[in-house]
């Protein structure tokens, strides 16, 4: 059945050498948070924190008019390969989602769309509009092994039961319409061997890859180890293998937050990485503007600890993609020599 590869070997196929890539027309993967709203206050996301809506400048939610002006923008660029609907938040609490995966595959912005979704609302008009749509990849992350661990974890009041039921009609809808949407369904590991198991013979059966995936820590906020594992314990997962000092994030990445501003890391929740705002500015202004150099200046001048936002992060060792070598005035010099120069932020065509 599947057009597509599975959603494991993404990462491990042939990859472009950022290194001699960089600086990019466009970002390989774009982040686009339909919104950060949860109804989940999951123990080890951010979503848990008391001052989390403080901490990541208030609830909101993208409406359609924002995502077609960016798909627009995007198709401008010249496309990405990756378009993740989902940062923050619960992706479906934002009606208007299956009507995003319309316009990004209508219009050719991006190679792959992909939702990440705790499968609580994946309702059967929900399911039949994204597949219709042409969703490539549905991620579905559950909690816990067993329904206690779930409730506990979770801190709802819905069930296990309940996701599973869902994601088995969303199977069952799919096969019966014959659609290519491709089931991924993840659980943090729980370390305890039992529990990984109920999850896996709960939905291997539904899914068409079930995995357990390693613990991180998002990007290692003082406000408390999220984790639930130190530090060391937690970089020996072969997860952790990619050891680097350069983050690569920020050269081919760009999140757009469900407020419009715009940052360059994935696990930047509180907006501490911003680098743009597309009320004020268009894309390609903030994709080859200053404020993006200066972020990405300061990791290949070894200055990341200058950045409130990376000064304790352990994501970066996660990305296979490495930059190490490449000095300041190496990139400065390609920047010049590959793309206009920005005047009051516009560019110079």
């Amino acid at each position: 059945m599947t057009e597509i590869p599975p959603y494991s070997q993404l990462r491990t196929g042939r990859r472009i050498a950022l290194r001699e890539a960089v600086p990019l027309r466009a970002p390989f993967t774009l982040y686009v948070e339909p919104t950060n709203i949860c109804n989940f206050k999951c123990v080890y996301c951010p979503e848990s924190f008391d001052d989390f809506e403080d901490r990541s400048g208030g609830l909101n939610r993208m409406d359609l008019a924002a995502f077609e002006r960016l798909a627009g923008e995007v198709v401008a660029l010249g496309g990405v390969k990756a378009l993740n609907l989902y940062m923050m938040g619960e992706p479906f609490v934002n009606k208007a989602l299956p009507d995003f995966v319309r316009i990004s595959k209508s219009t050719g912005m991006t190679d792959r769309t992909s939702i990440t979704t705790n499968g609580s609302l994946l309702t059967e008009d929900n399911s039949r509009r994204i597949m219709e749509a042409g969703l490539d990849y549905l991620r579905v992350s559950i909690y816990g092994g067993n329904a206690e661990t779930f409730a506990r974890n979770t801190q709802s009041r819905i069930s296990l039961d309940r996701v599973f039921r869902n994601v088995a009609r969303f199977r069952a809808l799919r096969d019966s319409l014959h659609a290519k949407t491709f089931i991924y369904i993840k659980m943090i590991d729980s370390r305890n061997a039992e529990e990984n198991r109920q999850f896996l013979d709960m939905f291997s059966a539904i899914g068409d890859e079930a995995i357990i995936e390693p613990v991180m820590n998002w990007n290692d906020p003082e406000e408390g180890n999220l984790a639930g594992i130190d530090r060391s314990t937690m970089l020996d997962n072969a997860f952790f293998q990619h050891r680097k000092n350069i983050c690569p994030f920020p050269f081919y990445t760009l999140v757009v937050h469900s407020d419009l501003r715009v940052s360059v890391c994935c696990v930047d929740w509180a907006n501490e990485a911003v680098v743009g705002d597309l009320k004020v500015q268009s894309l390609a202004e903030i994709w080859r503007g200053q404020k993006i150099r200066e972020f990405q200046i300061a990791h290949l001048e070894g200055r990341k600890s200058e950045l409130s936002a990376c000064r304790n992060c352990t994501f970066l060792h996660t990305s296979p993609d490495n930059l190490e070598g490449l000095t300041a005035d190496d990139f400065r010099a390609r920047d010049e020599a590959q793309f206009p120069a920005m005047k009051n932020g516009i560019a110079a065509e």
